[in-house]
């Protein structure tokens, strides 16, 4: 009598798991999956007219637009540039009477781009009526930064610092022809 030999079912779910490198869990994919639907979702609310539908959108993918730097808009070469520059600084009063300032710095050469983020993290929360948490979420970690660095803070207050960008070929503004206007204060709670 001969033996015989049956060949396993590799045609189910077990060959399929085979297949799959060991890196790619299903919860990665599905992480994955979220991303990329998140960034469409952006991508296409960022586009869309102006309405109530992209205004939810928008609320819904803003912290991840800002996060990636996906939040561009191209009102910066037409129709005309923006005659003025807009920097964010956080001023800190402290129990002492002193004041901390701390700017957003933007950088040169490759650090620019890193700093480009923040400057933009920045028009956002003077710029958007909505963007209430996010002042509040930055105004506490300048507020921590000021305590790690030893001082007791009392108050936040976000100034947009505000100077005018000559026109091609014209003559540069004065150094001190800006502005400064203040668009948000909190307390700080002592710990």
């Amino acid at each position: 009598m001969g033996t015989t030999t049956r060949e396993t079912d590799t045609s189910g779910p077990a060959r399929a798991e085979q297949d799959e490198p060991a890196s790619m869990s299903r919860g990665r994919r599905l992480g994955i999956t979220a991303l990329i639907l998140l960034t469409l979702v952006g991508m296409l609310a960022s586009t869309a007219p102006r309405g109530v539908i992209k205004d939810g959108l928008l609320d819904l993918t803003r912290p991840y637009l800002l996060a990636t730097g996906l939040d561009q808009a191209w009102g910066v070469f037409a129709p005309s540039p923006p005659r003025v520059t807009n920097e964010v600084v956080a001023r800190v009063e402290r129990a002492d009477g002193t004041v901390g300032v701390y700017p957003l710095h933007g950088g040169n050469g490759l650090t620019e781009y890193w700093d480009y983020r923040w400057r933009k993290y920045g028009e956002q929360m003077w710029k958007k009526r909505s963007a209430e948490r996010e002042r509040a979420a930055f105004a506490g970690w300048v507020a921590d930064r000021d305590r790690a660095a030893g001082h007791r803070p009392v108050r936040v207050t976000l100034v947009r610092a505000v100077r005018p960008n000559a026109p091609p070929g014209g003559p540069a503004p004065d150094a001190g022809s800006g502005r400064e206007i203040p668009f948000f204060t909190t307390p700080v709670a002592q710990r």
